[in-house]
């Protein structure tokens, strides 16, 4: 396929407004692609080289893209740089230049997908003295035979600023409306009664749940490609290749918890890194939540692993956090957070050591436990630990009594611990769900909202009076709808933002700015700047009430909900826009605190019993 070709559905994809249009796009993209080429054209799509854990970064800063337009356009640096002010976007700055270029080049040839994606892959991996001297090149050298609409997209693409509005869950919807008619035939019997989104739907699930086992898009695109819908099948578990992590529901109360799961395992919920552990013999990788290879940052942890687990091979979960060696207690996040680096980790190893508290155990021995109840997974989990300085497992009770279960909670968070999560016995390892297999509290809800909440910036507001200075004032945040693949808004966060945190933000989100609202944000109102759904803000607030002006859950229940007096804490660069706070936890948090509001209290009562009113009472 030749680059011009992809870079036009770009051009479409980034004019389209509808999801469903750009559902239709992608899969008519991805059916023109060659089996060579489909995994690099999904890449592309994802603005990446390869998946989080293969660590392929292009490592491709602004300083170096202004020196590549200026080399093949013949303008000075300075000509690049001032019309990069103007438009805020270098791919649009590239697309000027290799229009009005003032030299001919010697030697131009057509770019294929394949030539583009080889000096991308060269970029991201020269190191050296002279590797900014050959990343400038080889970017130069792609830019001196592109078109001037490839040239946007081969500048905004190892920049990380492609804007095109596109999730993985949006690809995996194109790949099921391709591989539709297939599934028909194969399925034939099963879905007869069912409707034609019904059984696109069932498709779609039977993709991502390989793609949760296996989060390499492109990978599976192209086992798709080759055999079909029978390349599934082939798609299995795989030391080395990280497992979607399972993701714990919330509730606002331990009778809540219990009548909900009834007898269940209680287990203390640490506020560390969460971290997937893949060993194999005397090889062993660690996975941060969002799938990125962070093994080279945790020394004490690698050894560990390779003395404490008595197995050939085993992936497992768990939270590492750091500890103070002389009390035995556990340091706050924003200390264990410091040791998420790149350079001095031996020293800080030392100073700051880890323990791993393990809480669940998905492969063990060429054999997939997932499908195994939970009461099983830490029967087995207990049995190939060994005892040890680093690795522990994670504290547990079981019970189905609420009285119990508060008593445990107010224990851990004495203990300095973010509270409990709470696991259903009979339930499987859900990889890459949200499900009440696991339900978290974090602290007791009085009728407000007292946890946080994680949620997608999707536009922001440029400040007025002293703000105005800044560019950004507010943001419009979202929470994610996983049903649609939609990002609904539910706060205008203008508190929680120091002067410093302001730029910081304005300098990321302008990055980021696309003229029209993106085909996933379903929203009501208006921000001065719509931004690709992509950064996760931590928000707390007052409480959750209903709006006319924010579309979270509009849809669902009638009336859109909103937070009062948002203010964000801070920046959760640990998740993707998809594992933000999603629609029907609002809804839930929604009801419960309004039956909290309500029910009467032990006061309220005795004052009713009495002849009194609240306000005569107070």
């Amino acid at each position: 396929m030749e680059f011009a070709e992809l870079a036009e559905f770009f051009e479409k994809l980034e004019k389209e407004s509808s999801r469903l249009k750009m559902m239709s796009l992608l899969a008519e993209l991805l059916r023109k692609a060659s089996t060579k080429e489909v995994n690099i054209v999904v890449y592309l799509c994802q603005g990446k080289l390869a998946p989080e854990y293969k660590q392929l970064e292009f490592g491709l800063g602004e300083k170096f893209v202004v020196e590549a337009i200026a080399r093949v356009s013949g303008y000075p640096k300075q000509k690049v740089e001032e019309k990069y002010k103007k438009l805020g976007d270098l791919g649009l700055v590239a697309q000027e230049f290799v229009k009005d270029k003032k030299q001919l080049s010697l030697f131009r040839e057509k770019l294929s997908v394949e030539k583009v994606y080889e000096n991308f892959l060269k970029i991201a991996k020269a190191s050296g003295i002279r590797s900014q001297e050959l990343k400038i090149k080889l970017l130069a050298e792609l830019l001196n035979s592109a078109e001037p609409l490839e040239a946007r997209y081969i500048v905004r693409i190892p920049l990380e600023e492609l804007r095109l509005g596109i999730g993985d869950p949006t690809i995996m919807d194109a790949l099921a409306l391709i591989y539709l008619e297939e599934f028909k035939k194969i399925e034939k019997e099963k879905i007869a009664s069912m409707e034609e989104h019904q059984i696109r739907m069932l498709l779609r699930e039977r993709i991502e749940a390989k793609y949760n086992v296996h989060p390499d898009l492109g990978e599976l695109a192209q086992m798709l490609k080759k055999k079909g819908l029978e390349g599934l099948k082939e798609i299995k578990i795989e030391i080395g290749v990280p497992i979607r992590p399972t993701l714990a529901e919330r509730l606002p109360s331990a009778e809540e918890i219990i009548k909900k799961l009834g007898k269940c395992a209680v287990e203390a919920k640490y506020d560390g890194f969460r971290l997937q552990c893949h060993k194999s013999k005397d090889k062993v990788f660690i996975f941060s939540r969002r799938q990125e290879n962070v093994t080279h940052m945790f020394p004490e942890i690698v050894e560990a692993i390779k003395k404490q687990i008595k197995a050939d091979e085993a992936i497992f979960e768990g939270e590492a956090l750091a500890v103070n060696e002389a009390t035995g207690e556990f340091f706050p996040f924003q200390i264990t957070i410091q040791r998420k680096r790149k350079y001095e980790i031996e020293k800080l190893s030392k100073e700051l050591p880890l323990k791993l508290f393990v809480f669940d155990v998905m492969y063990l021995n060429g054999k997939n436990l997932m499908e195994k109840p939970f009461r099983e997974r830490r029967k087995i989990l207990e049995g190939i630990i060994k005892k040890g300085k680093v690795i522990e497992l994670t504290e547990q009770i079981i019970t189905s009594d609420a009285k119990k279960l508060e008593d445990y909670f107010n224990e851990c968070v004495e203990k300095g611990l973010e509270g409990i999560i709470a696991k259903d016995l009979d339930a499987k390892y859900i990889a890459g769900a949200r499900k009440f297999a696991w339900i978290k509290l974090k602290r007791s809800y009085k009728g407000e909202l007292t946890d946080t909440l994680d949620l997608v910036i999707v536009g922001y507001f440029t400040g007025r009076g002293a703000r105005a200075k800044f560019g950004l004032g507010a943001l419009l945040a979202a929470c994610y709808n996983p049903d649609k693949d939609e990002f609904e808004t539910i706060a205008k966060i203008g508190s929680g933002m120091t002067e410093e945190k302001m730029v910081e933000l304005e300098k990321m989100l302008s990055k980021i700015k696309v003229d029209k609202k993106p085909a996933r944000v379903f929203a009501k109102i208006k921000p001065d700047f719509w931004v690709e759904p992509k950064y996760v803000v931590e928000v707390m607030a007052d409480e959750i009430t209903k709006s006319p002006t924010h579309s979270c859950a509009s849809r669902d229940i009638g009336y859109g909900l909103a937070l009062r007096f948002p203010r964000m804490v801070k920046l959760r660069t640990d998740r993707s826009a998809e594992e933000a706070t999603t629609v029907h936890e609002i809804i839930e948090l929604f009801e419960q605190q309004h039956k909290i509001k309500t029910e009467p209290t032990e006061k309220t009562k005795e004052a009713a019993t009495n002849g009194v009113s609240k306000n005569e009472d107070k």
